[in-house]
């Protein structure tokens, strides 16, 4: 007899981090979509900070055996809690959820956060995730005092965690140059974006929602938080370029306009816009609901994701998902989820990017294109599959 595997999935970010609230979703509902034998004989738990918006996660209650709602889950392990625990000599536990897990007779929990797992007593198999090792490339996007705490707690995490996981090849080539001593199972698990049907029920709806948000027609979309390391200023200075040759494509912004890094960033993207009088062309639209983020990506001309540095990119998952073309940064990362649609360029180069919009501002139409989307979504039915039945296979690893 097949034995049941109880996995326990922790749902720890907040609305400073929506890629990580996007990440455990897409996991979620990769293994629910899995063909019925392939998951009869698992069960998903679901462990949710109690600060969480239901909204971010209600869309999953039909997905698990069953979600629990506990205060010994807090967000956000990669801002907040990473570096701030990794300033003290001990680390976190918790026997609240130990017992919480063991009472579910969860064989195995994921993702644990660094400051979690290395020194508790899980009666369960786990594994750490780790998405990048960005403030080693981007050191002055952190403080002195912030970068101390990460090398302390990924050199710990490096000589303790039996189990890690990491979302790209680059991430654990990374990891091996910083860490070779490290005697760790190591695992890439690259996700995908898995789409709600309703994304695509209405072929109106893009430009209903662009009607909502008094858009122009033509636009491209940017979906990113305004982190500094996302390089909003790089599309503006683009914009600088192609006006003074009157040519005025439209950059319309989604994500949170606030860096908690560097306060003060969002004004210097406002006062950049008034300065040079772009107000009608790089328009920001501030946090939106997923439907209409989606629906806005469908009805762009293209997707541009200008990054300095990414774990793996949502916004690329999500083009990938959607057959849409996506202006990206040369990254390493980038080149690695290999999107179809991609066009690339230098991240450093307001130039080739503005060469770039002025091309596809008159060779691209309004979407959404039927036939790109129903290749695209076939595709996607694969490569999601795949990216569940890795996880599996990482966790019999695991437990087995």
């Amino acid at each position: 007899m097949i034995k049941t595997l109880n996995i326990g999935i922790l749902m720890q970010a907040d609305d400073n981090w929506m890629g990580g609230i996007i990440y455990i979703k897409n996991l979620v509902k990769s293994i629910a979509e899995l063909p019925a034998n392939k998951r009869e004989h698992i069960k998903l738990y679901l462990f949710i900070g109690s600060n969480l918006k239901k909204s971010y996660y209600e869309e999953l209650e039909n997905l698990v055996k069953q979600i629990y709602i506990t205060n010994c889950i807090k967000p956000s392990f990669l801002n907040r809690l990473l570096w701030k625990v990794g300033q003290s000599s001990t680390w976190l536990k918790d026997t609240r959820l130990i017992k919480l897990l063991e009472s579910k007779e969860i064989d195995f929990v994921y993702p644990v956060p660094i400051n979690w797992g290395i020194s508790w007593d899980f009666n369960c198999g786990w594994s750490t995730w780790i998405p990048d090792f960005q403030h080693k490339y981007l050191p002055s996007y952190f403080s002195t005092k912030e970068i101390k705490s990460r090398d302390k707690a990924f050199k710990y995490l490096s000589n303790n965690s039996l189990n890690i996981v990491f979302s790209s090849k680059s991430a654990l080539s990374d990891f091996a140059a910083f860490y070779p001593e490290s005697k760790a199972q190591k695992f890439v698990l690259s996700f995908r974006t898995i789409p709600n049907q309703d994304w695509f029920d209405n072929h109106l709806a893009p430009t209903l929602v662009q009607e909502k948000y008094n858009l122009p027609n033509k636009f491209f979309l940017v979906s990113n938080q305004f982190w500094i390391h996302k390089n909003h200023k790089l599309i503006i200075e683009a914009l600088i370029l192609l006006k003074r040759t009157n040519v005025k494509p439209v950059v319309v912004c989604t994500g949170k306009l606030y860096d908690s890094r560097f306060p003060k960033y969002g004004e210097e993207i406002k006062n950049s816009i008034e300065k040079n009088c772009l107000s009608d062309q790089f328009i920001i639209l501030g946090l939106i609901p997923r439907w209409d983020q989606i629906q806005l990506m469908r009805r762009s001309l293209a997707v541009i994701q200008p990054s300095l540095f990414e774990g793996w990119s949502t916004v690329v998952e999500d083009a990938r998902v959607l057959g849409k073309t996506i202006l990206l940064s040369d990254i390493s990362v980038h080149k690695e989820q290999n999107s179809p649609g991609a066009i690339f360029f230098k991240p450093d180069s307001s130039q080739e990017l503005a060469n770039h919009l002025e091309l596809l501002t008159t060779k691209l139409m309004p979407g959404p294109d039927l036939i790109s989307e129903s290749e695209a979504q076939t595709n996607n039915k694969i490569e999601c599959q795949t990216y569940a039945e890795q996880f599996l296979n990482i966790v019999q690893t695991v437990v087995s």
